[in-house]
């Protein structure tokens, strides 16, 4: 998850990431931090981080025309849209038969003639999967920190901005402006975008028995942000923190940020985690969020999440 400020979806990428640092440079100083989220261990942090990712991201795969791949050690889901993020694997903790495993989902993307994305998570294995996925042509593009905070001591959200006003997704008017604003954050083209709104109508945003929630900025009537909320595992997920250029430098995400975690606090959740991008990370810490983890992105070109 992060904080988009450009103008869709292959923007920022230009070249892979040659030296990102290791999980043991992220834990320095932590045991300080996580005074932060007391009563759990960094294992147990991880541990939800990860399962809320899986959670909300699996729900790609069962939209109408998609596929989701559980196999207990491995998971993965493909769509019809033939763009990153949209066929990627979430988990593979493989033990055996770990190189035809990978083939078979190579070979199986490849001939769709779609782009993988491979999240090389906290407790991936084997523990050269990444060499592994080098040998197989895919480059490393980006090191998405796994972030967590206690809901505890939440800080007030700054007034809004003139012009500004926060919605709630409820209803399919909102359902297909939510729809567009995703459409341009991933640079769906066109021709996409009604498999991209089947993919969106499988969270059942609005409906009061859903795990889902969704927030959109608006100024003067014109959409300028968004955010999501995952009532997962364990723990709520923050997901999908995009923002419009000519939105910059207003505080909308931040407003949005407390927004979530205090909805998160209201269905009883302890603890919320998101995974960020690099330049997203400083906000978050801000906010009071820990990073306790990496996700090493692996993929045939630019991606992100």
């Amino acid at each position: 998850m992060e904080q988009t400020s450009g103008s869709g979806l292959r923007s920022r990428m230009a070249r892979p990431h040659l030296r990102p640092p290791t999980d043991d440079a992220v834990a320095v100083g932590y045991d300080v931090a996580m005074n932060r989220i007391a009563g759990y261990a960094r294992e147990e942090i991880v541990q939800l981080v990860e399962e809320n990712l899986w959670a909300t991201w699996s729900n790609f795969g069962r939209a109408p025309g998609c596929s989701l791949h559980d196999e207990g050690d491995v998971l993965w889901f493909e769509t019809p849209i033939p763009f990153h993020p949209y066929n990627t694997i979430l988990r593979f903790q493989a033990t055996q038969d770990v190189d035809r495993r990978i083939d078979e989902i190579l070979r199986h993307l490849s001939t769709r003639g779609v782009p993988v994305l491979w999240i090389v998570h906290p407790t991936a294995l084997p523990h050269d999967l990444m060499d592994r996925l080098r040998a197989r042509h895919l480059a490393e593009f980006e090191l998405a920190p796994g972030m967590a905070r206690s809901l505890e001591d939440l800080p007030v959200a700054p007034p809004l901005p003139d012009g500004v006003e926060i919605r709630e997704v409820r209803d399919d008017s909102d359902q297909g402006v939510l729809s567009e604003f995703a459409a341009w954050r991933w640079g769906v083209p066109e021709a996409y975008r009604p498999q991209l709104h089947d993919i969106l109508t499988r969270f059942q945003i609005g409906r009061p028995d859903s795990n889902t929630r969704m927030w959109m900025a608006y100024k003067d009537g014109v959409p300028i942000s968004k955010i999501g909320l995952y009532d997962g595992p364990g723990s709520a997920g923050i997901y999908a923190v995009a923002t419009k250029p000519e939105a910059r430098g207003l505080g909308i995400a931040t407003i949005l940020m407390v927004i979530a975690m205090r909805a998160a606090k209201e269905m009883g959740h302890r603890v919320v985690v998101l995974d960020s991008s690099p330049l997203a990370e400083k906000l978050y810490q801000r906010l009071g969020f820990v990073t306790v983890t990496t996700f090493r992105l692996f993929a045939d070109g630019p991606a992100y999440l």
